[in-house]
């Protein structure tokens, strides 16, 4: 079975690497779509970057058999030009788990990332690492995990460590809150915690304040 979402991440993922304008990048987005989907439909996968390989090499050997319809048209290696001139790479594994590429590296401007691994400006994986991070294990500016989370602003249900950290069950960090336990410069918990400032049932700290204060 064809899969329209991988098709569209490949020609993304092409396109990238296109210099034109954007009139014929439209076109050539279009017949592109039109000759990866024969493609894929006559190997019976359903898989692009299976059936075509790296995104970059197709769309060199796509120009060059159209010079002549597209002779001002450059390629360069997954690379464009984004925000203040400031260049941009994409980058999508062939390997899939459920669906979702096994690496993808996105740090083109305001570049999203989906992925086992996930890398980019905003990351979102089971492996998430990026300005903005969503994952099972998060690392980044902003970093929100299921599991273990570290940032500067991190957040988890389990454990996390950061400039600002907020957990279920174990926070560090400057300012750290959390359910259970919690160690940092101010430590702020129902059970344990420790740091300058303190509050828990069982605080220990500079100034601690709880049932138990030490």
């Amino acid at each position: 079975m064809i899969s329209e979402k991988r098709i569209s991440q490949y020609i993304r993922s092409a396109l990238s690497t296109i210099s034109a304008d954007r009139e014929s990048k439209e076109k050539i987005r279009r017949e592109m779509n039109y000759d990866i989907q024969n493609k894929v439909f006559d190997s019976g996968k359903g898989d692009p970057f299976e059936v075509l390989g790296n995104p970059a090499s197709y769309a060199r050997e796509f120009i060059e058999e159209r010079k002549s319809t597209y002779p001002q048209v450059r390629t360069r290696f997954s690379r464009t030009c984004g925000i203040g001139g400031h260049a941009g790479y994409e980058f999508i594994s062939k390997a899939t788990v459920l669906g979702l590429p096994f690496i993808h590296i996105n740090t083109r401007p305001f570049g999203v990332a989906k992925g086992i691994i996930a890398v980019v400006n905003v990351a979102i994986g089971v492996l998430a690492i990026g300005g903005v991070s969503i994952g099972l294990f998060s690392f980044g500016g902003v970093a929100l995990s299921l599991q273990l989370s570290l940032g500067g602003l991190s957040a988890s249900l389990f454990s996390t460590f950061g400039g600002l950290a907020t957990a279920l069950y174990l926070a560090g960090g400057g300012l750290a809150v959390s359910y259970d336990f919690a160690v940092g410069g101010a430590a702020i918990a129902r059970n344990y915690a420790i740091g300058g400032f303190t509050s828990a049932r069982v605080a220990i700290g500079g100034e601690a304040r709880g049932v138990t204060a030490i």
